[in-house]
């Protein structure tokens, strides 16, 4: 299994095995923290070899620095597709509402796939004071 694509972003969708990403961003800022951020999508595309097995586990951990979770952790069962081809994907779209964040910092959103982790994205959480970050 590979990890091609693994961002946060404003929204996303499958449309017939095709991942649609909107606004794909790696900066939240605030003026004020604690912070709630009302809505991001995290977008997900994982291609598997047909001798892969046909489901898994996944897991999303998001954390700071220091390992704090700053929401419990995602987690659902992935299905790889059927295809003639060599190999078949998943695309997987995870929204996740109301995260607060105490203070500014950086952040990880870690995928495990079967217990393993496979992937980490950023998350950077800054103040905005004059800024035009997301």
């Amino acid at each position: 299994m590979v990890t091609e694509v693994f961002v946060m972003c404003d929204g996303a969708n499958d449309s017939h095995g095709k991942l649609n990403i909107l606004g794909a961003f790696d900066t939240i800022a605030s003026n004020d923290f604690p912070f709630v951020h009302p809505h991001f999508t995290i977008a997900l595309r994982l291609r598997y070899d047909l001798v892969d097995k046909m489901e898994g586990k996944l897991k999303l951990v998001i954390q700071g620095v220091t390992g704090e979770p700053v929401l419990a952790s995602v987690e659902t069962a992935v299905n790889r597709g059927i295809s003639p081809n060599p190999s078949a994907t998943a695309n997987i779209i995870v929204n996740i509402n109301s995260l607060r964040f105490e203070k500014p910092g950086d952040y990880s959103v870690i995928l495990h796939v079967d217990g393993i982790p496979v992937g980490i994205t950023p998350v950077y959480v800054r103040s905005s004071a004059g800024s035009s970050v997301h």
